[in-house]
């Protein structure tokens, strides 16, 4: 699941803040209502996943696996390919995500939905071999989710992880902040949050890599288009719709930044491994 900008505009109107509503349960609303849409779109985090299907460890000290944040669990077949023996459970916040699972037909009786908050995961303690999460926890506190994750992970369990970093959608929020100072962009951990994570939670060992990866598009109608598609349009914080003024005074800043390939959409993206002791 993919939780991080708002581009679209209408007349200024109300909008639910975090005093009425959970920041969960809007996270789940947004990923419910893209469900549909979402494989289509998920362009960047589908080739981060199938990168991250290909680090995939060869045995498991236990044969017990979550998928977490699996929205539609894209790679549920490569990954009961790459470990066949493995008892699979597909961990989302949204049931309109594993619902879509089940409806794609990767769900079976060796890959079985959990609706569940990754933070707080009704699971016990050191029952599980392996947690594997593509662009799914940056809507979590890293501190929080790596303790959890490293709880429910058995002595030898293998952690893949990949994530988008602070400074992801770089040019949206720099195109933003010259039309106003609202939030339109999430602010996201850093690598040196989750760095601290990883130790704080028990990962000594944990390897981190940042990529900078670019996607690039023909219009900022489209980039819009994209993140709706995909969940992406809530910021938490935000007070209000964008007026039709200020998107148009924001298309105009980030068109000034088109290139030959189109408009640049930057995204920091962290891979992290690890293994618990």
């Amino acid at each position: 699941m993919t939780f991080i900008a708002t581009i679209s505009w209408s007349a200024e109107a109300p909008v639910d803040t975090p005093v009425e509503r959970s920041g969960k349960a809007v996270v789940s609303q947004h990923f419910g209502r893209a469900a549909r849409s979402y494989d289509e779109h998920a362009v960047l985090q589908l080739a981060v996943g199938r990168s991250l299907v290909q680090r995939l460890p060869e045995a498991l000290p236990i044969n017990h696996a979550l998928d977490l944040g699996c929205a539609t669990a894209p790679f549920a077949r490569a990954q009961q390919q790459a470990l066949p023996d493995v008892q699979w459970q597909a961990v989302d916040l949204s049931s309109a995500m594993l619902a879509e699972a089940a409806e794609r037909g990767r769900l079976d009786e060796t890959y079985q939905p959990l609706c569940a908050d990754a933070e707080n995961l009704p699971l016990s303690t050191s029952s599980q071999g392996l947690v594997f999460s593509c662009f799914a926890l940056q809507w979590c506190d890293p501190q929080v989710v790596m303790a959890e994750i490293n709880r429910v992970l058995a002595p030898g369990g293998r952690l893949l992880l990949a994530v988008p970093l602070a400074g992801s959608l770089a040019e949206l929020q720099s195109s933003w902040q010259r039309v106003n100072h609202r939030p339109h962009v999430n602010a996201l951990p850093s690598l040196a949050d989750w760095r601290s994570a990883a130790f704080q939670a028990g990962f000594a060992d944990a390897q981190l890599q940042q990529q900078v990866m670019v996607e690039y598009y023909d219009s900022v109608k489209a980039i819009a288009r994209r993140l709706k598609a995909t969940g992406a349009d809530h910021v938490s914080g935000a007070s209000g719709l964008t007026g039709k003024n200020a998107w148009q005074a924001m298309v105009k800043e980030y068109e000034a930044r088109r290139t030959q390939q189109g408009l640049p959409l930057t995204w920091n993206v962290l891979f992290l491994e690890a293994e618990k002791s």
